[in-house]
């Protein structure tokens, strides 16, 4: 049997609550039967030189209640712990590896040009305790849910297996979605990239035999301006949903990396940002409550930022005093005070990521997003409402900047907001927009760079009242005034280059042809677009 294997995989963040799991209320209701146990015995097949596994190839033995089944899996995606990739399952009499069973399958061919007459030999294997419930979700869609403990075994090493498999058999796939929010806002799940067998190959080294699912590209083409702009707009914002939940996959394996933690605040907040760009199509109250818990990421996650900005400066002028007083003999005290705050927010931030605490905001939006697409009743075109939507942002943009006052912190801040927000929704929807938006996009990042010197001051005091208050040494006083003055400095030689910068970014918006700001500055025309 041959099939396209469609199936939403999330991590178990706590193993104590697979109990409570398998007789969730939710899933008492919507379940045909009662959960049903077998323990899964699956060995990996490949040839000596791996040849499946380069080929994108995947051959496999299981055993479940005495019966032998084969299996051969091919290429596939698993973009945002949505697993889909082609399934060919042959039931056989022995546990010899052959690839005879699957010569006349639409795989036949490709699994015989990879394997040839080589012998197949066992590579890894898998043991593990499965409960699976058969699920029918309110539309109808019919879901395997699996409930899989055991572990990967490779030589002598050896992963635990402690994951939840909802595995569409007929419906349509955004019910996996809706299952996943549902169970994930009561349990502590995380979205799962990367399959048993991806797993396999690290444990056992051969990581490099089997380049691990790339990701999708942008779903947005030239052609994508003449789709209704729902449609259009959920594509690219389930597509950075994606691209969030795999920046947190790769933050939980390196969480004292710093360049991906930077790197999982971006993207999440480009998911922000296209969410406030198609406010005007979205019903308000939906609208408002997705608003709302991005907001309180983002601050999560800004507090980090903020942190670890506070901490690179204070690295920095320690080691300019060192080198122009060598003598210096003053410890720094904030050094150490720093350093504990660091860890006590990236701790709490981590706990909150590792419980899975953002994966029913994740997957939540991802299945408003696909009903949102699906039955909106606002057909106008991407790309009008791009440009009309646009509009009204640079309108706003340039007139808070042609009113800035610098001195007002919290206006610079408005503004680096505004700008950065403008400049992640002028890339992701590139595409559809005219070439010379490009230069526009470059103006946008170096005024962002430009505003965030300034305003980083603005930081500074909150965060001295908090470190000087943990510290009862009077040296913390003298630190405070040493990286104030230092940021001050750095903001007042940050200032003359404003004026430049908006000069550019103002010459940039007068060469684009279609994004121009509205008369008005009004958004009504984007409500009404249709």
């Amino acid at each position: 049997m041959s099939n396209i294997e469609a199936e939403l995989k999330l991590r178990l963040a706590d193993p104590s609550c697979q109990s409570s799991l398998l007789t969730a209320p939710l899933l008492r209701e919507l379940a045909t039967q009662l959960p049903c146990k077998q323990t899964l015995a699956t060995t990996y097949y490949d040839t000596a030189d791996r040849r499946l596994l380069k080929s994108r190839l995947s051959y496999r033995l299981r055993s479940a209640d005495g019966e032998w089944t084969a299996t051969v899996k091919a290429d596939g995606t698993s973009d945002g712990g949505l697993h889909q990739r082609f399934e060919y399952n042959v039931p056989v009499k022995s546990p010899q590896p052959s690839i005879e069973p699957f010569l006349l399958t639409d795989i036949g061919d490709r699994l015989a040009e990879a394997a040839g007459d080589r012998p197949l030999e066992p590579v890894f294997s898998t043991c593990f305790e499965r409960s699976t419930m058969e699920i029918i979700t309110p539309d109808g869609s019919n879901i395997e849910l699996a409930l899989d403990a055991g572990n990967i075994l490779a030589g002598d090493k050896q992963q635990e297996i402690l994951e939840l498999e909802l595995e569409l058999q007929a419906g349509q796939p955004q019910a996996l979605i809706w299952l996943g929010t549902a169970l994930a806002t009561q349990f502590p799940l995380l979205p799962e990239q990367d399959s048993k067998l991806y797993r396999a190959t690290v444990l056992a080294g051969l990581a490099d035999s089997l380049a691990q699912d790339i990701p999708l590209p942008s779903p947005l083409t030239k052609a994508s301006a003449v789709l209704p702009a729902p449609r259009a707009l959920s594509e690219i914002m389930i597509h950075t949903i994606h691209r969030t939940i795999s920046a947190q996959q790769a933050y939980l394996a390196n969480p004292d990396d710093r360049e991906v933690l930077h790197n999982f605040r971006m993207v999440l907040c480009k998911l922000h940002s296209l969410l406030q760009f198609a406010e005007p199509l979205m019903p308000p109250e939906e609208y408002t409550d997705w608003q709302n818990k991005l907001i309180t990421w983002n601050r999560k996650l800004g507090r980090l930022r903020d942190l670890d900005e506070f901490s690179l400066t204070w690295d920095q002028l320690t080691g300019y005093t060192l080198r122009v007083i060598p003598n210096y003999s003053g410890k720094p005290v904030l050094t150490e005070i720093i350093a504990a705050k660091r860890k006590d927010a990236k701790n709490n931030f981590h706990t909150a990521v590792a419980t899975g605490e953002l994966t029913p905001v994740l997957l939540g939006l991802w299945s408003f997003l696909l009903n949102w697409a699906a039955t909106g009743n606002n057909q106008v075109l991407c790309k009008r409402f791009a440009y009309l939507r646009f509009g009204h942002w640079l309108t706003s943009l340039l007139q808070q900047g042609n009113e800035l006052d610098l001195s007002d912190l919290a206006a610079v801040h408005e503004l680096r907001i505004d700008g950065r927000r403008l400049r992640y929704t002028l890339e992701a929807l590139a595409p559809v927009l005219p070439d010379s938006s490009r230069l526009l996009v470059r103006r946008l990042e170096q005024l962002q760079d430009i505003l965030g010197e300034i305003r980083d001051v603005a930081f500074t005091p909150l965060l001295l009242q908090e470190l000087v208050k943990a510290s009862s040494s009077r040296l913390s006083h003298r630190d405070a005034g040493l990286i104030t003055g230092w940021q001050l400095a750095r903001s007042a030689a940050a200032q003359p280059q404003w004026d430049k910068a908006w000069a550019k970014l103002n010459k940039a918006v007068t060469k684009q042809k279609k994004l121009k700001p509205l008369a008005d500055g009004s958004d009504e025309a984007a409500r009404q677009s249709n």
